[in-house]
């Protein structure tokens, strides 16, 4: 079988989006499908046709660029002959681009699935708006014209407005398959290496995020001397592992970097990980905070990946979000935006680790990268899968 993913952003970007897509298309490759991807040549250094860990990349080149979108007739042309030459185009949403190799797959009768990672929302202004309407109706076109749709949890699926009014006017279910979450091991050298980086604080507070306004880090940050007055010391770090100059963000990292500078002896960036090499960042840390703030966020990877290393997290009690600490009991949902809850949260983990740490191999099964392989390529190949996420 011949399988199109088409995504906006891919390796060398990283986001919980393009790694759970790369994952999936990556297990397809190794299973004996020949798997292509279609893409945006982000940077103008990348490489137009490349081949990544059995995948061939495709990459389009564009007039224009509209917040995180792109206007490109290269797209199109790709778009139309690629959807003609493969059985399956998965569509990977948000993508304001997405609309046309759906159209071109069933236009060619191909089938087309949709995965719903998440929705963008976009800061508020009225291009904003305007950007943001665009890429709904593009979206839920892609949904529309979609044979099968995909999303991580039914709990994120019953809170989606565009999944809702799908299931409503377009009379179909959405399925659910938690994002595939490999196992990840630690280096001790590279774990000593950040603990040198950071000194030797009583607790550390691990943050795994691009600097972007969905992730909320400011209500971590406005945080900080709260858990110094619960805890009766200054020795904390916040420590982040992530992009700090991510697409799109050039706005909120100035408006951040105000309270960077306010709490830095309690904040350390140590920029962006490989993906490979978190398991040494998770080893490091007492608890891991997802202090997301809208829908943008849709599952949090990392923090499943934080559980599997036996690491509790505290995260925003949001659709998707919230389910693998309710589904483990490893960690604390809070309110989105609450600053002191956050607080309250995260001292009450590090005072009693033990009741919010479970078995590994517990939180391993439910998160099992072989199980969600498993369940997407079966949905790619065309057969009916129904889980409890």
């Amino acid at each position: 079988m011949k399988i199109l993913f088409s995504i906006s952003y891919y390796h060398p970007y990283v986001s919980g989006l393009t790694l759970a897509a790369a994952r999936w298309a990556e297990d397809l490759a190794r299973s004996g499908e020949a798997v292509s991807v279609l893409t945006m040549q982000y940077e103008k250094s990348l490489r137009m046709r490349e081949r990544i860990h059995g995948v061939a990349v495709m990459r389009a080149s564009w007039i224009a660029k509209v917040s995180k979108g792109f206007i490109s007739l290269d797209w199109l042309i790709k778009s139309w002959r690629l959807a003609g030459t493969h059985d399956v185009t998965v569509i990977n949403l948000p993508q304001f681009e997405g609309i046309i190799p759906a159209i071109a797959a069933k236009l060619q009768g191909k089938r087309v699935i949709a995965v719903y990672h998440c929705e963008l929302v976009l800061p508020h202004g009225w291009v904003n708006s305007v950007i943001q309407s665009l890429l709904e109706v593009s979206n839920f076109g892609s949904l529309w014209l979609a044979d099968t749709v995909v999303t991580y949890t039914k709990d994120y699926a019953r809170h989606s407005r565009l999944l809702g009014l799908l299931t409503r006017y377009g009379k179909r279910s959405v399925t659910a398959i938690v994002p595939p979450i490999p196992f990840l091991r630690k280096k001790k050298a590279l774990t000593d290496s950040f603990r040198r980086r950071i000194g030797t604080p009583q607790i550390v507070i691990g943050v795994a995020a691009r600097l972007a306004e969905e992730k909320g880090m400011e209500y971590l940050f406005q945080a900080i001397p709260r858990i110094q007055a619960l805890m009766h010391t200054d020795r904390i770090k916040v420590v982040i592992a992530g992009q700090t100059d991510p697409v799109g963000e050039a706005m909120y990292k100035q408006r951040i970097m105000t309270l960077v500078r306010r709490y830095k002896k309690q904040v350390v960036f140590l920029g962006e990980i490989p993906p490979h090499k978190m398991g040494s960042f998770y080893a490091m840390i007492h608890v891991l905070v997802l202090p997301s703030v809208n829908s943008t966020e849709a599952f949090g990877m990392v923090q499943a990946e934080a559980m599997m290393a036996g690491i509790p997290v505290v995260a925003s009690d949001l659709p998707g979000v919230r389910v693998p600490v309710l589904k483990t009991g490893m960690g604390m949902v809070v309110p989105p935006k609450d600053s002191t809850a956050l607080a309250k949260a995260i001292v009450a983990i590090w005072k009693t680790p033990e009741m919010y740490t479970k078995q590994t191999r517990i939180v391993s099964n439910y998160f099992s990268a072989t199980r969600s392989s498993n369940a997407f390529r079966r949905v790619v190949s065309g057969k009916l899968y129904e889980n409890n996420n």
